[in-house]
């Protein structure tokens, strides 16, 4: 018995896989060519994808601007799945990113730092030796981070010959690349150089730690911003002493170590180095508002903060350059 009706083409638009390839591959080569990291890279590349899959399930889009007018659809569709403020902004940061649309014109939930749950508390999470920063097998690892607090991914790339001094000389650890591809000079508070200096006594460039000295199950990010808020007592205190004449001086070299660290490290993309308001932010305090100083108040934890000291955090610990990422490593509990 012949067939009397013709079976439908696999090619052209009309398969599933070959649309949503038309509809991702500008986009996919955007990325490729402007994100250099490999995870930011990586991780637009696998969020776009999703709202692309989205798109040709619910609206069978055939086109990359046919797919720009659903961007609001498609949040909408993440808040009603449940979906939290912080994983909404991170699965739609990517499709803004390409279609050069502001985020702030998109309506979405309000990420507050107090919502974010990663490295905040240990209560009754860490029962696993792998998890336990006093476990022999990784605390080699852990007590560095203790001290140092970068990120998991930059500590697995340190060598030898990271220990170096920054453009202020003062001891630092070197991180080649760090978050965007980008060099980084990571402080060493002045109580722990000893201590780290002693784990850089193999010459060479070889590996700084090997991979079984670490744990796949670790909260190396909580280290981080434990040392973080250290790292804030310790400028706080050497800015605030009984001694006006010492605050002055502490808060003129701070000031000008940040500027130094600023024209050197934080530069635009002509290579040029951003402007800084230095009035708006080293000087004064620095307020927590709305649900972050709800938070705050029920954990019993500062609500304000010097701006100055808040800054050094920012710019020498943890190579974010503005204040207000750092409220989620002051608000750990």
């Amino acid at each position: 018995m012949s067939r009397t009706t013709p079976r439908r083409s696999k090619a052209g638009i009309n398969n599933k896989k070959q649309a949503l390839d038309y509809i991702t591959e500008e986009p996919f080569a955007y990325f490729r060519t402007q994100y250099k990291n490999d995870n930011t890279r990586n991780a637009y590349i696998k969020h776009y994808k999703r709202f692309a899959v989205w798109l040709q399930k619910k609206y069978k889009c055939k086109n990359p601007e046919q797919c720009r007018t659903h961007i609001q659809d498609y949040v909408d569709w993440l808040v009603r799945q449940g979906k939290t403020a912080s994983t909404i902004h991170t699965y739609i940061a990517p499709v803004c990113g390409y279609y050069h649309i502001n985020m702030s014109e998109i309506k979405k939930p309000i990420r507050y730092t107090c919502d974010i749950t990663r490295g905040r508390s240990r209560d009754s999470k860490y029962d696993r030796t792998d998890q336990q920063y006093d476990n022999g097998k990784y605390k080699y690892v852990a007590e560095f981070q203790s001290m140092v607090g970068i990120r998991r991914a930059e500590l697995m790339r340190l060598t030898n010959d990271c220990f170096m001094k920054d453009e202020s000389g003062y001891d630092c650890i070197y991180v080649r690349r760090g978050k965007g591809g980008k060099p980084q000079m990571q402080r060493i508070l002045p109580e722990d150089v000893d201590k780290i200096k002693s784990y850089f006594t193999t010459p060479g460039t070889g590996k700084l730690f090997t991979q079984d000295q670490f744990s796949g199950h670790m909260d190396y990010h909580r280290l981080r911003a434990l040392q973080a808020q250290r790292a804030y007592k310790y400028y706080y205190g050497i800015t605030h002493t009984d001694d006006p004449v010492a605050n002055k001086q502490a808060i003129d070299r701070l000031t000008n170590e940040i500027i130094a660290r600023w024209n050197k490290y934080n530069l635009n993309k002509n290579g040029k180095p951003r402007y800084l308001d230095i009035d708006q932010k080293l000087r004064g305090t620095y307020k927590l508002r709305r649900t972050n100083r709800d938070f705050a108040v029920r954990n019993g934890l500062p609500t304000e903060y010097d701006r100055l000291a808040v800054m050094c955090v920012s710019i020498f610990h943890l190579s974010h350059w503005r204040l207000d990422t750092l409220c989620n490593y002051l608000l750990v509990v």
